[in-house]
């Protein structure tokens, strides 16, 4: 249902704190949104990608790549702020959610996150799953090189697998599908909102120590060697 605006908002304009997925929506359909505004699904990943970042992003930083640096046309101001009001009131309330379901996890050992593209029962459709990483990635691309690092290290690497099915490298990078790909896609699917606390995790842990104090690893590490993300634990009893 259709949040009811304020008092004071324009007749049309969905109320960003009754109903921010639903401002954003009304946003994007509009005149004042850029061409490359994005929808409710990619914007829930890529506000998910800003968050578990290896490190943390400045708001100016992401707010700018969130529309690919288009500029926004400011025929109509109240319409961007209130679409800007929206964004930040997702990106908190996603924020909070991830840390409640990373306590929970870290607790219960239960994951009970749920990404936008996973609807209240039932398995998501691989288009919303490709959607949303597609936001994902975005955001991996405003420090294409922290990520690359994670995804180089044999320790880490395998938080980002799951992603990696859903990423559309265009037509030059076509592969032959496996038999048996929808099969993958779904496990590879249902693991996303777990790697999303993992790398959650690893984000707080290497912002609470200094830059000098990360160890640097090379060659193959094994399961019963230090975790990269420096709990302290075992590889195999932490990101494993």
């Amino acid at each position: 249902m259709t949040a009811l605006a304020r008092p004071g908002l324009a007749a049309g304009v969905v109320d960003p704190v009754a109903d921010p997925a639903a401002a954003w929506r009304s946003f994007v359909a509009s005149p004042a949104a850029p061409p490359h505004a994005p929808s409710v699904l990619e914007l829930d990943g890529y506000l998910t990608g800003v968050i578990v970042a290896p490190s943390r992003l400045r708001p100016p930083q992401w707010m700018a790549g969130l529309f690919n640096h288009d500029k926004i046309f400011i025929e109509d101001a109240a319409r961007v702020q209130i679409a800007l009001g929206a964004v930040v009131i997702l990106f908190n309330t996603i924020n909070t959610r991830i840390d409640q379901s990373l306590r929970r996890l870290e607790a219960e050992r239960v994951c009970d996150y749920r990404p936008a593209f996973m609807p209240g029962d039932g398995k998501p459709t691989h288009d919303d799953v490709r959607e949303w990483v597609r936001g994902f990635w975005k955001a991996m691309g405003l420090i294409p090189s922290e990520w690359s690092a994670i995804a180089a290290d044999e320790r880490t690497q395998v938080v980002l697998e799951p992603f990696s099915g859903f990423i559309d490298l265009g037509k030059d990078f076509q592969v032959d599908l496996a038999d048996d790909i929808d099969a993958r896609l779904d496990e590879a699917a249902a693991l996303i909102p777990h790697m999303i606390l993992v790398l959650r995790k690893l984000a707080n842990i290497r912002a609470a120590r200094p830059r000098t104090a990360r160890p640097t690893h090379h060659g193959k590490v094994g399961r019963n060697d230090p975790c990269s993300c420096g709990s302290g634990k075992k590889f195999k009893r932490c990101c494993a």
